[in-house]
């Protein structure tokens, strides 16, 4: 049999087109890492457990700024310039202060959040550093108090006169999404400059509503919830045009909703006949449902890429396993439990960035996920010369996988191996 022959044979036999390069995230530090939040350039926020619990920021293998004058504080945020944002604690019932930290060792304690008394919570920042979020009377309350901080403006509540508001999002034009509580409804709100715009009533809206996610055009992810079925649509306050996404009917709860900036959605929820459900829309595909697996309980989206790719967390059977999974061109999500090192029991997806990144916790472990393609073996974006002489040195071995050298994943590397290397010649797509 000539090579040519040989080849489509070999094409065939290759099982996994999903690698990945993984990168543990670690400290020599002596303490414990909770992680919140990843930018576009692996930059990432959260708590050091140590002596006391620290806002961090962690950069290229190690953290590079702690927050040390509070008795409790936690990293939540950061943006693609690579400022973090946090609250700080010095006790119980004392208002929780805003921090503002870098990746060079810089912070700065910004604002005090009058009235929190421990209860706040940040949701957005946007490009120029800019967050908003929300702080409730106390535990149990559900009289929620929106708040915008911006370093020319500092402090600014969202409409104070209102009973409730709640932010989800920012714009770069500093612009607030949210839902502001009016006659026993809440309704989907847009403020802009110290002006709330009451979008519920513009757009006809009934039962409750909310504004939650800005896309780069400007429109703004609108929800509706009347009588059991939730819509969602895209509004653009520019134009006064909808688009309508969809209609989920009575019966689909644990409704969640995520949004890119090149507005795409992914929606997670349970069907109270068909159990859980995944799907995501976009304007050129419109609305797409994933072939879930019947062991799959419960499944929540976290995060949608701008080419679609779906980042998400299942509860499966037969032990009640959390595993972390992704959807990208497949007809299913599929489990990251394999890409991970030690071989976690658990694993959740913690955060994922726009160049497709995943930041994912397997046990007690955090490790940074990056794809990578079949047969790049130095992962340089090229199959070349390089990849060859990796694959001659590890010739016969057993111990490879398919995400290695073992590219056909028929156990042991050899001339299948070279030829499909051969065939895939040239940079990574």
């Amino acid at each position: 049999m000539n090579i040519t022959m040989l080849l489509p044979c070999v094409l065939l036999s290759v099982v996994n087109s999903d690698c990945f390069h993984t990168q543990p995230v670690t400290t020599e530090l002596s303490g414990t890492l909770s992680i919140n939040a990843m930018n576009n350039n692996q930059i990432l926020t959260g708590q050091f457990d140590g002596s006391s619990n620290e806002m961090f920021v962690w950069a290229n293998g190690e953290i590079v700024t702690r927050v040390t004058q509070f008795n409790d504080s936690l990293g939540v945020l950061i943006n693609n310039n690579d400022v973090a944002a946090g609250l700080g604690s010095n006790g119980i019932s004392q208002d929780d202060r805003l921090i503002i930290a870098d990746a060079f060792g810089e912070f700065d304690v910004v604002a005090t959040i009058v009235g929190s008394a421990g209860w706040s919570s940040l949701t957005s920042i946007n490009e120029q550093g800019s967050v908003v979020g929300n702080y409730s009377a106390g535990s149990g309350s559900s009289d929620w108090q929106a708040f915008l901080w911006t370093e020319k403006s500092g402090m600014q509540i969202v409409e104070p006169t209102a009973e409730t508001t709640y932010a989800y999002d920012i714009d770069e034009q500093n612009r607030v999404a949210g839902q502001i509580l009016i006659a026993g409804n809440y309704q989907a709100m847009l403020w802009d400059d110290g002006v709330t715009i009451n979008l519920a009533k513009q757009l006809n809206l009934m039962g409750n509503s909310a504004s939650r996610y800005f896309d780069a055009q400007g429109r703004i992810l609108i929800s509706e919830f009347v009588d059991g079925i939730a819509t969602f649509q895209w509004y653009d306050p520019s134009n006064t045009s909808l688009v309508e996404i969809h209609e989920f009917p009575v019966g689909s709860y644990t409704l969640r909703a995520v949004a890119s900036e090149d507005g795409r959605v992914a929606f997670s929820w349970s069907d109270s006949t068909l159990g859980p459900q995944l799907a995501r829309w976009s304007d050129e595909n419109g609305f797409e449902y994933a072939s879930l697996d019947k062991n799959i309980l419960v499944i929540s989206a976290i995060s949608i890429g701008l080419d679609g790719t779906i980042a998400c967390n299942a509860l499966t059977l037969p032990v009640y396993d959390s595993v972390a999974m992704v959807w990208s061109e497949e007809t299913s999500p599929e489990s990251l439990h394999g890409h991970i090192p030690d071989s976690p029991i658990a694993s959740r997806v913690v955060a994922m960035n726009e160049d497709g990144h995943l930041l994912v916790k397997g046990d007690a472990k955090h490790w940074m996920l990056e794809q990578t393609c079949v047969a790049d073996l130095d992962n340089n974006g090229f199959r070349d010369v390089t990849d060859i002489l990796i694959l001659l040195g590890a010739w016969g071995q057993t111990d490879q996988d398919s995400c290695g050298a073992d590219i056909d994943g028929n156990g042991i590397v050899d001339v299948a191996d070279l030829l499909a290397l051969i065939d895939s010649w040239g940079p990574c797509e």
